[in-house]
């Protein structure tokens, strides 16, 4: 408790304020603010009542269920600073960078990950993306003010586009998807207020596609597994409505790995067989995609023989790829599918084999300038090879493993700080993991991902 205090450069004082403008700003009504209160939090081991402890839990970035399933003091171990003491002596409360609220962090609502469309609503999305690609509107009534959006405008708004998706390779992950969002946002506002023609349309619309889906990648790896899947329906209803098969077939596909991800293999099938009828005969690329997604899915259910040959129809489809096809899916090739199948292997509790596929990540000569993939997602795969090295009881390597992915970052997003974090409780009696934790926790950056743009009709 004293630690975090530390971190945010308060007095017991200043920390008691802010944890009752905190409790205030919750819901949970007035709160004391007494010196005395943080003392005998920090020295005579009494622990806040539950609604403060959620308090403190919110200014620290630490999600509620952690909070109810490790109890105090557990919990603490995985707060990360808060906005210094002066930062916030300048930003007015409503600031969210002073105190982000709920609907601006949903990673700190407390419970599982609950996706907006699941179970009876799928059949039903699926229906609604088939008829809009079988009968596309790209038509809009004439706005009031009649602005209208030209091609050139449109040439722009793609170039920019391109550049961000190649940022992820070079630029931190939480500053990016807030210009993205932005950007999205812009589209989505050109789209719904603006007069263009049918081509116009179309353009913006698969910008907007690949813009949502481009924030999906980052906020599903960072852990924002609801968020990933808004950005995903917003990035499938795009392409639909834009009339791209191909498109939506990968959104589709990317829609499933949401279901995957949140434990949910059957609606995850359901979304693949959609991708399917989308395009009944995609490129390889596609297919390796598909496949990979099935091989997830069955390795979810624990069912060996569906996932082995799914992995190998995903490996035989990989090797018929080639450079002339679509860049649809920017991160598909040989690394993605070496970690992809790492995480089946996982799923199917065979940590050796998971680890046979990540070996190029764990190379002692490899640098971040070795990979393909972008090192958010290298990140995610370290933290898989994480999971397999714990499950075989070697924490050395484990931490060798996050001390790696830290300096992909210098400082590393929260949203995966969170990962790692939980993965090493259980080892907190390790020295090396207790100055593992110390280093995050002084350079952890908060990921305040804002309010989601509307989605698409």
């Amino acid at each position: 408790m004293a630690r975090l205090r530390a971190l945010t450069g308060d007095s017991q004082i200043s920390y008691a304020k802010l944890v009752a403008d905190t409790h205030n700003a919750l819901g949970f009504g007035m709160l004391g603010r007494r010196r005395e209160k943080v003392a005998r939090w920090e020295t005579q081991g009494v622990p806040p009542d539950r609604n403060t402890q959620l308090a403190i839990a919110h200014i620290h970035q630490v999600p509620w269920e952690e909070v109810e399933s490790l109890g105090w003091p557990g919990w603490l171990r995985l707060g990360t600073a808060a906005p210094p003491r002066a930062a916030r002596s300048r930003t007015p409360r409503t600031n969210a960078l002073a105190l982000p609220s709920e609907e601006e962090q949903p990673g700190l609502r407390p419970g599982l990950p609950h996706l907006s469309v699941s179970g009876k609503a799928v059949p039903l999305l699926v229906q609604q993306i088939l008829a809009t690609l079988a009968n596309p509107s790209l038509s809009r009534p004439s706005t009031r003010d009649g602005r209208c959006v030209t091609p050139d405008t449109v040439a722009l708004i793609e170039t920019r586009a391109e550049s961000l998706h190649a940022l992820l390779s070079t630029t931190n992950p939480v500053d990016l998807y807030h210009v993205v969002r932005t950007e999205l946002n812009l589209v989505i506002e050109l789209l719904a207020r603006t007069n263009c023609d049918r081509s116009t349309r179309r353009r913006l619309l698969l910008v907007a596609s690949r813009s949502a889906t481009l924030c999906a990648v980052i906020t599903g790896t960072l852990g924002e597994i609801n968020r990933a899947e808004q950005y995903r329906l917003t990035a499938t209803r795009a392409a639909a409505s834009a009339n791209s098969r191909l498109r939506a077939c990968v959104c589709l596909a990317d829609l499933a790995l949401s279901h995957i991800e949140a434990g949910d293999p059957a609606d995850a099938f359901s979304l693949i067989s959609a991708a399917r009828a989308t395009l009944p005969d995609p490129p390889p690329s596609v297919q390796a995609l598909l496949y990979a997604r099935e091989a997830r899915a069955h390795g979810r259910r624990g069912q060996l023989l569906a996932s082995r040959r799914a992995m190998d129809n995903a490996s035989d489809a990989m090797t018929r790829s080639s450079n002339k096809e679509p860049l649809l899916h920017r991160t598909i090739d040989e690394t993605w599918l070496s970690t992809t199948l790492a995480r089946v292997w996982l799923d199917l509790r065979q940590p050796k084999l998971a680890l046979e596929q990540l070996a190029p990540l764990l190379e002692d000569n490899a640098t971040p300038h070795s990979f393909t993939q972008p090192p958010l997602l290298i990140a995610r795969a370290l933290l898989d090879a994480v999971d397999a090295q714990l499950t075989l009881g070697d924490v050395e390597s484990a931490i060798r493993t996050a001390i790696r992915c830290t300096e992909l970052f210098g400082k590393m997003p929260t949203g995966l700080c969170h990962q790692y974090r939980r993965r090493f409780l259980p080892h907190l009696e390790v020295p090396a993991v207790r100055d593992l934790f110390d280093h995050w926790s002084a350079t952890g950056e908060q990921a305040a991902f804002d309010s989601l743009p509307s989605a698409l009709s």
